[in-house]
């Protein structure tokens, strides 16, 4: 009788915490769509419909412990590995061809530490509870 009383037990608790699993993951990809739906309002209304020429903008991050930079950002999909940055006398440096409107981005340090620009003092709340540098191309 123990047995069956323990194999219940069991069974109720995987049964409580799966429906909560599964409640939580759902409400997850609720607030996903909700964020990326936010997004797709403020790119059409800031960068009006990305009319206009690109314009190259430099980024440079000082950091002398780094092995490896790269920026990422709402231009690049947030994709770690598209926009790698060189080193050059103690200097990571990149260029990128940027539509006109409003761009967030961050830099990542070794492929694991996301920092705001240092150079930047725009910054916005992102849905990570961070915040994602800002730049305005004109």
């Amino acid at each position: 009788m123990r047995f069956l009383r323990f194999v219940w037990k069991l069974f109720v608790m995987a049964s409580v915490f799966g429906i909560g699993y599964i409640i939580g993951r759902e409400h997850s990809f609720e607030e996903e769509e909700m964020w990326e739906e936010e997004a797709e309002k403020e790119n059409k209304t800031d960068t009006g419909a990305a009319s206009g020429p690109s314009v190259e903008k430099e980024f440079s991050l000082e950091n002398a412990t780094a092995t490896k930079v790269s920026i990422v950002g709402t231009f690049n999909n947030w994709n770690k590995d598209a926009n790698p940055m060189t080193l050059e006398n103690g200097v990571w440096k990149t260029s990128i061809s940027l539509k006109p409107g409003k761009h967030e981005y961050q830099y990542v340090i070794n492929d694991t530490d996301w920092i705001l620009d240092p150079k930047q003092n725009i910054a916005v709340e992102n849905k990570y509870d961070g915040k994602n540098s800002v730049i305005e191309v004109g």
